[in-house]
């Protein structure tokens, strides 16, 4: 039998073993606990992030899992909301929440059911061939479509869309654009919004009035838009009506910005431009396209020279 002094305390060691202080127990547990301390104070912000974000997550998960079966209808609302917004893949949550909605369907309002309609077609989660969820919604919605405001009418037409239910895009083209028509004063739409009526003008055979266009420009105007694809959306939306009025020349200015700091293919730009042929006696209009062609060259020069 030996013994050795450690700075602590006093350790018994036999050929069949060790017997150890509890000190020593408190001792490693205590290392364990800084080492992990540690290891999570030396992640960078991002990746400490993530993982809150992952633990959130399956929380949420789980606490659905349990619950959703005795949501009411504004719960559930506010759940499928949240299953979006914290980016759950779950088929099987979506497969819960479409059987309590079987079981109240009776219960929501129309605005509910564009929530959770909305939710479940903008989440990760979403299959094209789970007809039976998407075919509830339709079923339910129905003719309430009509009593709709405008941005439902929007989050709507999204969800119609990526379901491709072409009758329902229809549809709801239809009340958007009477809405635009009767009561723009009231209505403040956001970029995704904005790209949503862009695409119902530019890539449909609607019959469209001045007031229109005045109002769908003004929309253009005070939108301050982001994604390139939705500045292309606006060009073509300026050039199929041959409106080049303040609010296009405005959209110019960003462009020329845009190429000059190389973030979207001025190609493109040109394209458009170039299919352009009679702006009116439009004259500050036409400065602008000038000056935009301009910057167009000068780019290609300079990403043309070896």
């Amino acid at each position: 039998m030996k013994y050795f002094v450690t700075k602590c305390c006093l350790v018994k060691c036999s050929r069949g073993g060790a017997w150890f202080n509890p000190l020593l127990r408190k001792q490693s547990t205590a290392q364990i606990l800084l080492c992990g301390r540690a290891f999570f104070s030396s992640l960078s912000p991002g990746k400490h992030d993530l993982i809150k974000h992952m633990e959130e997550s399956y929380n949420l998960e789980e606490a659905v899992i349990r619950r959703v079966s005795k949501m009411n209808n504004t719960a559930l609302a506010y759940t499928c909301e949240d299953i979006n917004k914290k980016r759950i893949n779950s088929r099987y949550i979506w497969e819960l929440v479409y059987n309590r909605i079987n079981e109240i369907k009776k219960s929501f309002s129309v605005n509910e059911l564009v929530v959770i309609f909305h939710a479940y077609c903008h989440s990760i989660s979403f299959d094209i061939n789970f007809s039976n969820f998407i075919n509830l919604f339709w079923d339910l919605l129905g003719d309430k479509i009509r009593d709709l405001d405008y941005l439902s009418l929007i989050g709507l037409y999204f969800c119609a869309e990526k379901t491709g239910n072409v009758e329902k895009m229809e549809e709801i083209s239809n009340f958007l654009l009477a809405y635009i028509l009767e009561d723009c004063t009231q209505i403040k739409v956001a970029e995704k919004g904005l790209a949503v009526i862009l695409k119902i003008l530019c890539y449909t055979k609607k019959n469209v009035d001045n007031k229109h266009i005045s109002n769908v420009s003004n929309f253009i105007q005070n939108v301050d838009i982001k994604e390139i694809k939705n500045i292309f959306l606006c060009l073509h939306f300026f050039i199929k009506f041959k409106s080049y009025n303040k609010s296009f020349v405005i959209l110019l200015k960003k462009i020329q910005s845009l190429i000059i700091f190389k973030k979207i293919n001025y190609y493109i730009v040109f394209k458009y431009l170039c299919s352009i042929y009679s702006m009116n006696n439009n004259s500050m209009a036409m400065q602008e396209v000038k000056r935009t062609l301009s910057i167009i060259y000068l780019s290609h020069r300079i990403n043309s020279c070896p």
